[in-house]
């Protein structure tokens, strides 16, 4: 009977012990659905970031960047590594205060031992109205995806306790945080590993667009203006900083890079912190640095505090410049982390280039990608000025169709890896489909002058030809994710206008 007992006593245990390891896989399934993410796809690539950086080589960074998001739209490790050789990580986060700052380079030193840490200085400064200085939201980007660790622990008992707000159960179990998120859900909240895969970027945001403020002017230094005041908080943390790095023998770099938020205040303050701690500092908005990299503002950031893909080219090479010079000396070392993803990376800064293109052949040929599905609808006449080195440059696209001599004819093309779909004809023309092997859908039409006077391209219930006279052409990357361009030229004019 005693034998009976145990042997069912056993079973129970086994039975208990399995099912909580299923219970304990679901869940870790569930929550990873439900966290809210980004990644590089999307302007700020927090969980693409945070998570692939435990993916890099033990010891093989060399230098880490920290900081909001002025530094993830600033700083470009492959830039950095193709111009001088060094290995850099950009580890900034969306609103990334120097709390949150402190805490992921504490984390990162149980993996790499980076000679050199550099810190944008932007939240060091009033940003949000919280204790914290960045919004609930921003700091769970950077601290959920962190590995559980006594790091991961302290920084959570640090949040909660300078923002009691907040519920330090919540970061144990974010379930109870975002168990509302089924309803938004999307495909990249079931398509993790994959967007994971894309390793690339190592952590900076491309952006593409023009934006910034055209009047702002660099400012010349003025030790006599006052200097602004730091938030206690960051500062306090700032310190922390310093003390870890003088601790494992970091050299620590402060910078500001190009915004409309900088001005002599602001360097004053950070000149005299880093005098009293013998630190490097650089501020890109100083007007003998920014001149010295030709930046302009008006053609080299985004916005008013982020660079786009040719603001980044001229601040990263300098950067690399700098850290190699001879006060920092930071050597070149062959890596095939950044060697990998060199091709990656050019394939993005091509894509970041098609919204600026006007010339139609120059477009053509640069849309020959095979990351790209591509669609061509005609909207009114598009023939007349289509040419011999034009009409070459659609069929080395692979399309079959001579538009030449086609005068007010409808037209529609669809390139894809899953093949071509092209018509012309007449009379109004329609087609429907699927690519990314059925997870988009596209409805495409064409009506020349005569029977209609319209075009339109949507995908996935999204409207994106600019319906003009011409070819009207949109540009969906497959690896982004997402439509990279729309433009329409005017191939009925001698002038072959682009329209966007």
């Amino acid at each position: 009977m005693e034998d009976f007992d145990v042997k069912n006593h056993m079973k129970f245990i086994v039975k208990s012990g399995l099912f909580l390891i299923v219970l304990s896989i679901v869940l870790t399934l569930i929550t990873q659905v439900l966290l809210a993410k980004s990644f590089f796809d999307g302007d700020w690539p927090n969980t693409s970031t945070t998570k692939n950086f435990y993916k890099m080589k033990k010891d093989s960074i060399d230098v880490l960047f920290l900081g909001s998001s002025h530094c993830v739209s600033s700083f470009s490790p492959q830039e950095i590594y193709d111009s001088c050789g060094i290995r850099s990580y950009n580890l900034g986060t969306e609103q990334q205060s120097v709390l949150v700052s402190y805490y992921w380079l504490k984390e990162a030193l149980s993996y790499q031992k980076p000679m050199a840490v550099v810190l944008d200085v932007y939240m060091c400064f009033p940003y949000a109205e919280t204790p914290l200085n960045s919004k609930e939201g921003a700091v769970r980007f950077a601290i959920d995806p962190m590995r559980f660790s006594p790091v991961k622990m302290e920084a959570i008992s640090a949040i909660c306790e300078k923002d009691q707000s907040q519920n330090a159960m919540s970061y144990y179990n974010p379930l109870i945080r975002f168990h509302g998120r089924w309803s938004s859900l999307g495909e990249n909240d079931f398509t993790y590993t994959e967007r994971l895969s894309h390793d690339e970027m190592k952590g900076y945001t491309l952006l593409s667009r023009y934006g910034g403020n055209e009047n702002y002017q660099p400012f010349e230094i003025n030790h006599s203006a006052e200097p602004r005041k730091m938030v206690p908080l960051m500062e306090e943390y700032l310190d922390k900083i310093v003390k870890l790095c003088n601790e494992n023998k970091i050299e620590l770099i402060l910078v500001k890079t190009p915004s409309t938020a900088s001005g002599a205040a602001m360097y004053n303050c950070i000149f005299n912190y880093a005098e009293k701690y013998q630190l490097s500092y650089y501020d890109f908005n100083e007007i003998n640095l920014n001149s010295e990299i030709n930046y302009q503002f008006s053609k080299d950031n985004a916005d008013n505090g982020h660079l786009n893909y040719w603001g980044v080219k001229k601040v990263s090479q300098k950067m690399a410049e700098i850290l190699a010079g001879d006060e920092h000396q930071i050597p070149a070392v062959f890596d095939e982390q950044w060697e990998n993803s060199r091709d990656f990376y050019e394939a993005a800064a091509k894509s970041a280039a098609l919204p600026h293109i006007t010339d139609i052949e120059a477009y053509l040929e640069a849309i020959r990608q095979d990351q790209y599905t591509i669609f061509i609808a005609v909207k009114d006449e598009a023939s007349a000025s289509i040419n011999d080195s034009i009409a070459e440059k659609l069929r080395q696209l692979g399309l079959s169709e001579d538009l030449r001599g086609k005068h007010r004819n409808s037209y529609y093309a669809v390139i894809s890896s899953q093949g071509i779909v092209e018509r012309i004809g007449e009379q109004a023309l329609s087609a429907q489909g699927s690519f990314r092997n059925g997870r988009c859908t596209y409805k495409i039409s064409s009506a020349g002058y005569d029977v209609g006077n319209n075009c339109s391209i949507v995908i996935n219930n999204v409207e994106y030809a600019k319906n003009k006279r011409g070819l009207n052409i949109v540009v969906y990357d497959t690896i982004y994710r997402k439509v990279v361009d729309s433009v329409s030229f005017d191939t009925y004019s001698s002038s072959l206008e682009a329209n966007r």
